[in-house]
Parts: structure tokens; sequence; C-alpha cells
């Protein structure tokens, strides 16, 4: 892992951190990935989708989907589809589900991010599932297959490469007669290292058992009230994770105290059930289970890409402290890492040799890791590797989105913050009218960027961020603009941005 800037077709990558695993330690990592190539043959397979459609990203034109098809547990997935207008650019495609024409202006206008060409699918079956909506549109699929044509062939950019986005992919291919590159992996590798069970298993493998929370898996009921009253015994506070759910939506926290006041398992197992019912988890196992850490200093996330091996070792972007909220951890924000450069460093050797691991099983693009820093004083805390986002998300984004409006992020810190308006009160065209005054400018490098259209879309309101000459800077002018709205808002009756 070097430092330096990549070019991959139109995307910008920035290493910023240096790092080479040893000899010992790469010939683990090519060892652990033959045993579990040699355990699923077909995790890297793309075959079945049509010798047209292959992993990769060159400088042609992109179809942007950010599609959550299948990549998710338990309950209706948050959509955020319009994102991939922040990644996209002049001459691209999106494929969005009623789009919002003020913020596709917004992003081409406001923004300088080029003109973008949305496509809404049509009919309503399969309603959220927008891969295979798209697949299914024959007028979309020749569009797009007509712009491939002329170009000579197409990037496929999904959110999360699922099995919907390379079955689109491989129909686009085949219409058109020309190469279509997907920027990701393969569709069985994605799921697995996006699981929450899969990535323990083999972290635990690479990095040995300090490398986690003490955590376990389920496979039934039983067996869930099993694992869950034992780690209680032990532990003031219990975590339940579905695999495969993106972030906090997919966790359940318990007190010990909640879970031992059941003297049988019997008991306890009806209690899960019920709490699960409610949350709308029809299909939990296997289930993770794990202490969740009461004494968390930071969380931090290593930022990461992964070519393809001829074209060298995965990329270390950097690293970034993430905003948490609540009792399962929803992330709300975050901003570059101000951790003290060995811990960073800490974090990167580590984290690179799993997306070291990750490339060697057929990984190709965006991958980023989700880590807590666990103890009383930073400098002797136990880090702890909790999660993989092998997607875009709510960190890699602005970051890309930043090297792309000032050169380097590094120059011009950011800081994020979501939450913005989150009883939806305020349209989004409102929204630009009072920010327009704070929107970023390209000619100082700074200001309001504004990332989503609005509460439909994310869920919890709107999402924002401040670039600034300094981390400092940034805070600060952020903190300004939402105490200023807060006020003007109040005069006026209407309800300000305040962050969740």
């Amino acid at each position: 892992m070097i430092e330096g800037l990549y070019q991959f077709g139109p995307h910008r990558v920035i290493g910023r951190i240096a790092c080479t695993p040893s000899r010992a330690e790469t010939a683990q990592v090519e060892a652990l990935a033959e045993e579990i190539l040699r355990a699923d043959p077909r995790l890297d397979a793309t075959a079945v989708f049509g010798e047209g459609a292959k992993t990769g990203l060159t400088d042609l034109p992109t179809l942007h989907i950010h599609a959550v098809d299948g990549a998710f547990q338990g309950g209706s997935p948050v959509l955020r589809e319009h994102r991939a207008l922040l990644l996209a650019r002049e001459g691209d495609l999106a494929v969005i589900d009623r789009p919002s024409s003020d913020f596709a202006r917004y992003c081409r206008d406001d923004v300088g991010l080029g003109r973008v060409e949305v496509l809404a699918p049509g009919g309503w079956r399969h309603r959220g599932r927008l891969a295979l909506r798209a697949l299914l549109d024959e007028e979309l699929c020749r569009r797009v297959a007509r712009v491939a044509r002329i170009a000579g062939g197409l990037n496929v950019a999904p959110y999360q490469a699922t099995g919907g986005v390379w079955a689109l992919a491989g129909r686009i291919a085949h219409i058109a007669g020309v190469p279509v590159h997907v920027v990701g992996p393969p569709p069985r590798l994605a799921a697995a290292v996006n699981n929450k069970v899969w990535f323990s298993t083999w972290v635990e493998r690479l990095l040995g058992e300090r490398a986690l929370p003490p955590t376990t898996s389920a496979s039934s009921w039983g067996h869930l009230a099993d694992r869950v009253r034992h780690l209680a015994r032990t532990h003031g506070r219990v975590g339940i994770k579905l695999p495969s759910a993106a972030g906090s939506a997919g966790n359940l926290v318990m007190e010990a105290e909640e879970i031992l006041a059941f003297s049988s398992l019997a008991g306890l197992r009806a209690h899960l059930r019920e709490l699960f019912a409610g949350l709308g988890w029809t299909d939990p196992f296997p289930t993770l289970v794990s202490v969740w850490e009461d004494s968390v200093l930071r969380s931090p996330s290593l930022q990461g890409w992964i070519p393809h091996p001829h074209q060298g070792p995965p990329i270390l972007e950097g690293v970034f402290d993430q905003s948490v909220t609540g009792p399962t951890g929803r992330f709300v924000g975050c901003a570059p890492s101000t951790l003290p450069r060995e811990v960073k460093e800490h974090i990167a050797a580590e984290g690179g040799r799993i997306l070291l691991l990750f490339q060697r099983l057929g990984w190709y693009g965006r991958c980023s890791l989700d880590t807590i820093l666990v103890g009383s004083e930073l400098d002797s805390a136990a880090l702890h590797w909790v999660e993989c986002n092998g997607r875009w998300g709510g960190t890699s984004i602005p970051m890309t989105l930043v090297n792309r409006l000032t050169g380097n992020w590094a120059h011009r810190p950011f800081v994020t913050v979501g939450g913005l308006f989150p009883e939806g009160r305020q349209h989004f065209g409102e929204l630009l009218r009072d920010a327009r005054s704070r929107l970023f400018d390209r000619a100082v490098g700074r200001g309001l960027v504004l990332l989503s259209p609005g509460p439909r879309e994310t869920g919890v309101g709107f999402t924002a961020l401040w670039i600034g000459g300094s981390l400092d800077d940034a805070r600060a002018e952020l903190g300004r603009y939402l105490n200023e709205e807060d006020r003007r808002q109040r005069t006026t009756g209407r309800r300000g941005p305040r962050a969740t």
C-alpha cells in the first residue's frame, strides 16, 4: 500500500497511508485466500452473467445505480438513490426512482458535477428493487445499450455489486455487443464480505481473537438464547446483529439485567422472538452475537480502494472519525480523524491486510472497514474490527466528492452531518434557497454542500457537509450555519435544521 495519486478510468483515488505487509503476513493472506476459495469455489464467479460483463473501470460513460436490491436484511431498506448523482460526471447516466429535479439541477449547476441523464424505470412491480426494475424495463436497457454501443463500452457503478446489478450489466453488454465493466466485485463475494458473520470469522483467522470483541454466532432461536445469556453473565450489554444489514439498521442492544431476568432459556427465547418480530426481522439466522463495548473512545473508519492485482495493492485513502448516536450506534456524520499518527498507522497496518485478503479473493473497487477503539486511553486502547462496508457509504461518498471539488480532501478537510430537519417539514428547494449564501464556492474552496434531497430518501432528514480551510474551520463554520439557521427558523415559526 503506497501513497500517491491514481487514476482508474474517470475515478481519482488518492493514497494517503503507506504500509507494506511483511513476507510472512503476505504469505498468510495468500494461504487464507486459497482456503476460502477452496471452500467456496464460486465465490468469485461471474460467468453466469455473460462474457461481456466483468469487473473494472474504464474511461467511458458510467451508469450509476445505487440500488439496495438484496443488500439488506431486517425491514424495508432506506432508499438513497440520489447519492449516485454525487459520483456521476458529465455524460453519465443514473437510474433513480422518482427523481428529484431540484436536487439533480443543484448537483449539475450549483455543485458543477456535470449533466447526467436520469433514467426512471417504469412499472410498479418490485418496488424498491431498483436493479431488477431496470433490468425488466426494455426501453431503459436499450437506451443505455445505445450509449454503450456509441462509446464502445460502459461502466456500471453500483452502491453494492448485487446479483441484480450484475444481471443488468450482462443484459446491456448482450444488447450493445460491447464490454460492460462493473465497478465492484463478483456478487457472491460482495455478499460475503458485507456479511458480519463471514467477516468476523475470517478477520479472527487473519488477525487473531484480539481483533474482535467477544463474538459468536447463532443458527437457531435456542442457540441464540444460549449465546446471549452466556455473554450476559460476564458483560454489561450484548449486541445482536443481522449479518447483512448496513450499519445500525440491524442492531439490537440488550442490557445484561434484561437477559438474566429470565429464569429459563424458553422464556428468553420467547422474548427474543417477540423483539425480532417488532423490528421486522423475519429471517434472522445466522445471527451475530457479540459484547456491546461500553468503553468506546472512538469509532474510526478506514477508507480503501482495491484495484485489480496487476494494478497494484489496495490503496488506503484515509482514516475518519465517525459520529454515532443512540443505543444501536446510528451513524450521523464523519470527519478526517484526529487520532495520533501511531494509532492511525496501527489501523492501516491491520486493515491493509484485510483488504489484501479481499483483493486475493477477487475484490475490485470501493471498500471500507469500521473499527472501535476500546479502553481508557488512546495509546493503550484495544482495536476491534466490527464491520466491513463493501459498498459506497456515508464517508466514502463525501470523501470522493470533496476530492472532485478541491483536488484533495486533506488540503480542504470536511465535516458531514445528518438528520437535518428530521421531521421532514422543509422541501429541498426551500433548504437550498435558505442556504444559498453559504453554498460551496470553488473559487475559495469552502462552503456548504447538500448531500440529499430530503427525508423521503434518507429517512432521518437532510444530510450535508462543510468544506473548510482546516478541520477546526469546517467544524466552526458548520456550527455557525446550524445555529444561525435555527435562530432564523424560530423567528419565522419554522423548524430549523438541527442535527440529530
